[in-house]
């Protein structure tokens, strides 16, 4: 097991805890989440001023943020707990999903960042800064992920050419 394949058990273990409890609050409605829950949204909504994680059921200003909620919900939620598995295992297959799962949220998350330095303007720009650097490892780790996997994969690619 390499240090990037630690890093990265890291990510997917600490991402199910968060998914769960925090990323998927904005899809239910406000009178479904557990007190808890809403304390912790409320926390990240007021305190940090995160824009993105308002529950508010009526807000359609946001559905592209949601659908990408939705996504991790369907899609990603479920890889987590395979991806573990790969990496535990040390598996070679890991390679080619890292790269397709980390393609995929550096792609959802340049719209989220670049939506909070350019179209969110009633932050200052401390706030705008603490959120980036809150969202901020959800785009370094899976674009590392890129990186480091695809040559991986073009390797193995070049060997059954």
């Amino acid at each position: 097991m390499t240090t990037l394949d630690t890093v990265y058990i890291g990510y997917f273990a600490s991402h199910i805890p968060i998914t769960l409890a925090v990323d998927l609050m904005p899809l239910l409605p406000r009178a479904l989440v557990p007190g808890p829950l809403l304390a912790l949204n409320t926390f990240l909504t007021q305190t940090l001023r995160d824009p993105f994680m308002v529950i508010d059921d009526t807000r359609t200003d946001l559905t592209w943020f949601r659908s990408f909620l939705a996504c991790e919900l369907v899609f990603q939620l479920p890889f987590f707990f395979y991806a573990l598995r790969l990496l535990l295992a040390g598996s070679p297959r890991r390679h080619p999903w890292l790269a397709v799962y980390g393609a995929h949220v550096v792609t959802t998350m340049v719209p989220i960042l670049a939506t909070l330095a350019f179209n969110i303007t009633d932050r200052t720009v401390g706030e705008k800064l603490m959120l980036a650097m809150m969202y901020g490892p959800y785009l370094a780790i899976p674009l590392l992920m890129v990186a480091t996997s695809l040559p991986h994969c073009l390797a193995a690619k070049a060997k059954t050419d």
